[in-house]
């Protein structure tokens, strides 16, 4: 008879705990001094395509309107004697100006997503930063008005993929939350996210999205693991420090007890994250803290996708010799050669000075340049060569850490999509990530040629027929810099060419870039620069 009724008080204790609690006791995970361990992400039961999109930084405008002017950041038509009467901006965007992107984009960049890929896709990473700028001062920005925009987002994400077993897996963005950079009252702010995002975290991993915005899911080839860069960012001044105890620290905590986690399941781990990892952007403690992490857990680590630059491009670390990137980075800001800060996006002179730093990123690798080479086109896009890298850089490729950074919806440039391909094979011990396409749309082009119909996106180039990559491992992006730098000024020229949508000449005659807002000189003048649009 005992049995029985312990059984019973079980089967009713299990039955209140799923109606309260959205589960059963075991997925809750356990707490301890060092932060929440919750058990391992819900797996999502999928077939394998092999596909997956990365989609990042569309900031919606509500308030963008058609032949508007420049001026007044697209929210208001010119007056008939306004000099700026002749710089009216498009339906679906104003590439190369200061103005955020119309809801229209974002719809129709949705929808040729949906015509040409919903049935291929197994998984989407969504970057953030879905909310616009305050541009505008005469139209600043309010809290609702950033929450809002998210539920936009997310009712659009629902709409194309919601009837599919595709598993969506977003992360916040910078200007995600109010105010920007700092998510000052941050358990209604993550209460609001598990909401609206409720369908794509695991319950599992509730408890730790609360707690930080951050979580952990598994589709049917990788575990994702979707950060909270606020709490690594020098203007998030609420965080001092990413080794005294808070909640930076806790987030790093949280982040290698995944990895480890992810060790010992044999799941390979794809990382994703808007404001990717740099001397610049990082809080000094929380860059070395990071790279750390990423270089002990290489053998886990597939790769990491980030946003927030709007440039197509990746990084590369050397995580056991990183005093040579903090000094380098100093020194240039400085003399105010890093053009990448916390002012928002202008289209100044200063486009070449990034493109001057990532070559000296680089550079800092221990290769040695070569400005005289120059090869054809030919030549450039045939397969790397496959020799063994000298032993010189076997300390490097120890502790190498690689992050892809996606361009942007946003036409700071042109919108950008890109679509991942890996190896699905279940035969496969391990998920090889083989390369990928960048999409791009020339709206300006597109709304003269093509005026009414749906915006199609066409593509821009591919890792294996550009860049001769066989896999996107960081051994081969090393391989590919190295190849750049010292050999192959054809290849650099198109990287870079790609780096910008192909708004931009060899020269780089045109922005000073960035995704933030702080304005600090107080000038809100468009300055219209050069440039190749």
């Amino acid at each position: 008879m005992l049995p029985r009724v312990l059984l019973l008080c079980v089967a009713i204790f299990t039955t209140w705990w799923c109606l309260f609690h959205g589960g059963i006791p075991d997925d809750a995970g356990s707490c301890g001094p060092d932060g929440c361990i919750p058990s391992s992400p819900n797996r999502t039961p999928t077939r394998r395509h092999g596909y997956f999109l990365h989609i990042t930084d569309t900031h919606m405008d509500e308030n963008y309107v058609a032949s508007a002017s420049v001026g007044s950041a697209c929210h208001r038509k010119p007056r008939p004697d306004d000099k700026e009467r002749m710089k009216r901006v498009g339906y679906l965007g104003a590439p190369g100006k200061r103005c955020d992107a119309p809801v229209e984009l974002t719809k129709q960049t949705l929808q040729w997503i949906a015509r040409e890929w919903k049935d291929k896709l197994d998984f989407v990473i969504w970057t953030g930063d879905n909310s616009r700028h305050d541009w505008d001062r005469k139209d600043l920005r309010n809290r609702n008005q950033v929450l809002q925009l998210n539920k936009i987002a997310a009712d659009m994400m629902m709409d194309v993929f919601g009837d599919t077993d595709i598993t969506i897996i977003p992360c916040l963005g910078n200007n995600d939350v109010y105010p920007h950079n700092r998510p000052v009252d941050h358990d209604s702010i993550y209460h609001f996210y598990q909401q609206i995002w409720g369908k794509w975290i695991p319950p599992s991993q509730r408890q730790a999205f609360q707690k930080g915005g951050y979580f952990a899911i598994d589709t049917a080839s990788y575990r994702v693991l979707s950060l909270n860069s606020m709490y690594f960012l020098k203007r998030n001044k609420r965080v001092k420090n990413c080794r005294k105890s808070g909640p930076a620290r806790d987030h790093l905590i949280w982040l290698e007890q995944e990895l480890q986690r992810a060790r010992d399941d044999k799941t390979q781990v794809v990382i994703i994250g808007h404001v990717p990892p740099s001397p610049r952007d990082y809080r000094k403690t929380c860059f070395r803290e990071y790279l750390r992490i990423s270089s002990e857990y290489k053998d886990v680590i597939t790769s990491q996708h980030y946003g927030h630059l709007n440039m197509d491009h990746f990084l590369l670390y050397d995580a056991d010799h990183l005093d040579v990137i903090q000094e380098y980075d100093i020194q240039q800001q400085n003399q105010q050669h890093m053009i990448v800060n916390d002012s928002p996006i202008r289209i100044t002179r200063n486009i070449e000075r990034y493109v001057d730093w990532l070559r000296d990123l680089y550079l800092s690798m221990g290769f040695e340049e070569n400005p005289s080479s120059s090869l054809n086109y030919q030549a450039m896009a045939a397969p790397l060569k496959d020799n063994n890298l000298d032993d010189d850089y076997d300390d490097v490729l120890d502790s190498l850490v690689a992050v892809q950074v996606s361009p942007s919806v946003l036409p700071v440039y042109y919108p950008s999509i890109r679509v991942y391909r890996y190896n699905a094979s279940t035969s496969a011990p391990m998920p090889t990530l083989l390369g990928y396409t960048q999409y791009y749309a020339n709206i300006t082009r597109w709304e003269l040629e093509h005026p009414g119909e749906p915006l199609a996106y066409a593509v821009e180039y591919t890792t294996e027929s550009d860049y001769g990559l066989k896999d996107l491992s960081p051994r081969s992006l090393f391989k590919l810099a190295k190849h750049m730098i010292e050999e192959d000024d054809a290849m650099w020229n198109q990287y870079t060419r790609n780096m910008f949508v192909r708004t931009q000449n060899e020269t780089f005659p045109g922005y000073d870039e960035d995704d933030d807002d702080d304005d600090e000189d107080g000038d809100d003048d468009d300055d219209d620069g050069e440039d190749s649009f």
